[in-house]
């Protein structure tokens, strides 16, 4: 249930790879982006409104159509919500505001069983083992297939991107912009100097490591671009804005 998926692979062969945002709770709106052909789904619960029975409804519903990778951005970098979050399926985790060689050490640790970390094991009985009976193959098999993901989100994590990048482990490394302008008390204002620079010393840094570097994007355009500009992965929409661009532009072109 939890194997490598398309995202790693892919990233792995050195392709550029796109992803979408689930910030509902809609297994029917997951199943519609499931099938879409992305290379990864992000399923929000920094933001969104889901819960771990969603989630897992949306993890089904998403594999059902496809063999896109899915996984969950937690609402804090805590042991118990990556343990939940692996157990149903998910087949890695999203990190938010990670400031610290610390803090990346934590995430990988609350990814890994003993004697490499620290999650608690229940292979014998989670979804993720299919109910236990792939639990040797899962137990053998996860730690080469998680995706860990981090986000640098503060100045503070801006300087320490070489130490984060440091930890075994950490496979990705994601800008989140807003909250990086807001880092710096000019939230949103993307085309402030001081902005600018924090996002290309954050985007230059992470290139310079190794690691796999991420952000949000919007448009084809803009994506493209970054994507140009030396991104492998990008999350470039959301069920959500989907939803409203294609409902506002139809109302806006109606003659009525």
């Amino acid at each position: 249930m939890n194997g490598i998926g398309r995202l790693k692979n892919k990233l792995k062969a050195g392709q550029k790879t796109a992803g979408a945002w689930l910030f509902t709770g809609s297994s029917e709106m997951a199943e519609v982006m499931g099938g879409c052909g992305f290379d990864a789904i992000m399923i929000d619960h920094e933001h969104g409104g889901g819960d771990l029975r969603t989630s897992m409804d949306q993890h089904r519903a998403i594999r059902s159509v496809g063999d896109t990778s899915v996984f969950m951005r937690i609402p804090v970098n805590d042991p118990i919500e990556v343990k939940r979050a692996l157990d149903i399926g998910m087949e890695g985790i999203m990190f938010p505001s990670v400031n610290t060689a610390a803090e990346a050490q934590m995430a990988v640790d609350a990814c890994r069983y003993p004697p490499n970390g620290t999650r608690g094991a229940g292979f014998g009985a989670a979804r993720a083992a299919l109910y236990g009976r792939h639990a040797e193959e899962y137990r053998r098999d996860f730690e080469d297939n998680v995706m860990i993901i981090c986000q640098i989100e503060t100045a503070e994590a801006v300087a320490n991107i070489e130490e984060i990048a440091a930890v075994d482990g950490v496979d990705m490394l994601f800008i989140g912009p807003y909250d990086l302008s807001g880092s710096i008390g000019k939230l949103g204002e993307f085309a402030d100097p001081d902005v600018k620079a924090q996002f290309e010393l954050a985007r230059d840094k992470i290139k310079k490591s190794g690691k796999w570097l991420g952000c949000i994007s919007t448009g084809s355009a803009r994506t493209n671009e970054m994507f140009a500009e030396g991104f492998d992965f990008l999350l470039c929409a959301a069920e959500t804005s989907l939803l409203a661009a294609a409902a506002d532009q139809l109302l806006d072109e109606l003659t009525i």
